[in-house]
């Protein structure tokens, strides 16, 4: 058994939106895993 978690973001911000630029984003994930007995 193995179960993916994926928290995911992104860094907003209303001036570099209006600008163009790139939007930074992140994720972070976790794993859980074992067996079953």
């Amino acid at each position: 058994k193995r179960v993916l978690f994926c928290a995911t973001g992104a860094l907003l911000s209303a001036m570099s939106s209006q600008q163009g630029e790139t939007i930074p984003a992140i994720c972070h994930l976790v794993e859980i895993s074992g067996s079953m007995a």
